[in-house]
């Protein structure tokens, strides 16, 4: 009886190794509105937002994360942009402003924790495409980022600009 319960043991674990080392599944979106596709972990669920492309994530430790990407009517210059969202008074002083690359093109971040939410934190990038600017929006629970920041990398490396 012992060695049974051995061997359903042993087979039992190797089977959640190698579940558990799956790659997740991806699935891809495209807006013709905006002109772009992206692709998600198949887990991340699609929101509807008119005039926006935005996907939510709940895990099972009580965190949230969030992207959605929206092309802009009024902005013509990242630069300024980033500029104004810095100029915003009374945000935390752990807000930065780096150079980036999104989907190919020249990009402007800017992260730090939510003005509104210190529970959560947030990548904005303003991205500059041949067919207008874009901004994509990345949030999540603070105490959860260092598990979605790398996925957030991920989607952003499967964003394409058509």
């Amino acid at each position: 009886m012992k060695t049974r319960t051995l061997v359903i043991a042993l087979l039992f674990s190797v089977w959640a190794a190698s579940w558990a080392v799956q790659k997740p599944h991806w699935v891809a979106y495209k807006s013709n509105l905006l002109n772009l596709q992206v692709s998600v972990p198949s887990d991340w669920k699609p929101v509807q937002i008119p005039k926006m492309l935005a996907f939510r994530y709940d895990d099972l430790a009580g965190g949230t994360a969030g992207m959605g990407i929206l092309k802009s009517a009024t902005i013509t210059s990242i630069d300024q942009a980033a500029d104004q969202e810095l100029k915003i008074s009374g945000h935390p002083s752990d807000w930065t402003r780096s150079p980036a690359n999104v989907g190919g093109m020249r990009a402007i971040k800017i992260a730090g924790t939510d003005t509104k939410d210190a529970s959560k934190r947030f990548v904005h990038y303003y991205v500059e495409t041949t067919s207008g600017v874009y901004i994509v929006q990345c949030q999540g629970s603070a105490d959860r980022w260092s598990s979605f920041s790398p996925v957030f990398a991920t989607i952003l490396k499967k964003l394409t600009f058509l």
